[in-house]
């Protein structure tokens, strides 16, 4: 007997929204939809949960099913901030950085992309006493709620309702469509939402890093997302895409695309031209069913040092590409450090630096 499930739907609107997936040094982008780490922090900053306690409230939460519908996409828009103005910011080693010309404490600049006048409908799917409590957090929350900063002010109520027996897709078919001023698409409403649970993972499903495991630290799990569409509730159906009746990945998948890699690149690495014994991923959108496009030839000095950049900048599904001119100064002088100071010894830097901002915590493997 399946058990009783309900789903409860969040209306995410206002005039700017940011949901982090990744960030770059000093730039900081958007997704082009809320995140599940987002989306699980509001619902945690809804009932007063801290982050020093968010951890066991997370372990109820995660299994939890999310999609999210795109009713109005929005323009992307960049802004400019700065932070640590008048007291500092701290540099690797734990010191305040100071400028070197007045010896004052440095500013970090960096830009921040937003999303301008989207609406997104969230739905999150699990146990009804679950859900119920949730709804109790949204509909009087204890602390303020935002769309992934503090800047970006909802501009609408968050909470959307409760359905009760109803699965996620159908639910989310219910709710009113809130795109004013945008046409409505004719192939329906687009859905990003997680993989089914337990069973194969479809054929064009994607991941994307955004899980918590934690908040506070960088500590996300990947997970599995799939694409629907749906129609406006007057229509009265709801048309599947890449869903429940997809079929599985094909066996041998990942050994197929990685001999044909290797031939497309001669059995060299494509940064030194030496012989080629890793094959490496410049992007994780597609793992599984891997495009040869998704992936290089490397040797194992070259992979290590691409690795060790990956791993330094925080970098999750999109990784770095050394066949991109812009990698390649940081690719040769990372190969230096290793040869100056032995690769074991990077290699164990890296993991000290992962395990230190993971607070300790075990990193699920995800190569």
């Amino acid at each position: 007997m399946t058990a009783p499930r309900s789903t409860i739907l969040l209306r995410l609107e206002a005039p700017m929204q940011s949901w982090g997936d990744g960030s770059r040094f000093q730039l900081r982008r958007t997704a082009d939809a809320p995140t599940k780490s987002g989306v699980l922090g509001l619902i945690l900053c809804a009932g007063g949960i801290s982050r020093s306690e968010a951890d066991a409230h997370l372990d109820r939460l995660r299994p939890l099913r999310f999609a999210v519908r795109v009713d109005r996409p929005g323009v992307r828009g960049w802004d400019y901030h700065t932070a640590g103005a008048g007291y500092g910011i701290l540099s690797a080693e734990g010191v305040v950085k100071l400028t070197a010309s007045t010896k004052e404490p440095e500013t970090l600049l960096s830009r921040r992309e937003y999303l301008f006048d989207a609406s997104f409908v969230a739905g999150l799917e699990g146990d009804p006493a679950l859900i119920d409590e949730i709804a109790a957090w949204l509909t009087d929350p204890i602390w303020p709620v935002f769309l992934g900063r503090k800047c970006c002010v909802p501009g609408s109520p968050v909470f959307a309702g409760v359905v009760h027996d109803t699965k996620l897709l159908d639910a989310l078919a219910t709710a009113p469509w809130h795109g004013s001023g945008v046409e409505y698409p004719a192939d329906g409403l687009r859905i990003l939402m997680d993989a089914p649970a337990g069973e194969a993972v479809p054929v064009h499903a994607r991941v994307a890093y955004d899980d918590a495991r934690a908040f506070g630290v960088m500590d996300h799990a990947p997970r599995w997302g799939v694409e629907a569409r749906i129609h406006p509730p007057h229509d009265g159906e709801v048309a599947f895409a890449d869903d429940e009746a997809a079929p599985a990945r094909a066996d041998g998948w990942w050994s197929r695309v990685r001999l044909e890699r290797l031939a497309l690149d001669h059995g060299l690495c494509v940064f030194c031209k030496s012989e080629a014994e890793e094959v490496h991923h410049v992007t994780y959108e597609r793992r599984g069913a891997e495009l040869v496009d998704d992936l290089r030839s490397l040797c194992s000095p070259c992979h290590d040092a691409c690795t060790a950049l990956e791993y330094g900048g925080g970098m999750t599904v999109h990784r770095v590409d050394p066949l991109d001119p812009a990698w390649r100064p940081r690719i040769a002088e990372q190969i230096d450090l290793a040869r100056n100071s032995g690769a074991a010894a990077v290699r164990q830097r890296v993991l000290d630096a992962l395990a230190s901002r993971l607070g300790g915590r075990s990193e699920e493997e995800g190569a």
